[in-house]
């Protein structure tokens, strides 16, 4: 961001995000999450898709992470998303890496941590 994209930003009442963010997901017990992760949430899959959910009754700044937007892993974490969800409701595009699948010895439970980048394009956009 500029400083005058900062300045701007500001104004409205959001703060700076520096990029990259790494964030341990949020929502990995919800629908399939937990078959997802174990199966999909590894360095060979590498990236996932931030898919805006501004019509979820729970967060209204919800981003979704998914695999081909089918495979649901994650929500990104409610203060993080809040920051993130005008950003992305502004044309802005980002994507999450993989970092790694959290695990206990001691739960069966597992989670995901990635990393967010932004990028240039959306992802499911055609070369021209």
């Amino acid at each position: 961001m500029t400083e005058i994209e900062n300045k701007a930003w500001s104004k409205k009442g959001f703060q700076k995000m520096d990029f990259p963010i790494i964030a341990k997901l949020a929502g990995v017990t919800f629908s399939d999450a937990q078959q997802n992760i174990k199966k999909f949430g590894c360095r060979d899959i590498m990236t996932y898709a931030l898919i805006r959910e501004p019509e979820n009754p729970h967060d209204l700044n919800a981003i979704r992470v998914s695999l081909f937007d089918l495979f649901f892993m994650g929500y990104v974490p409610s203060h993080l998303a809040r920051k993130l969800a005008p950003l992305m409701d502004s044309g802005r595009n980002f994507l999450a890496y993989f970092v790694q699948r959290n695990e206990s010895l001691y739960h069966d439970t597992v989670g995901m941590t990635v990393k967010i980048v932004e990028t240039t394009k959306k992802i499911n956009e055609e070369e021209e």
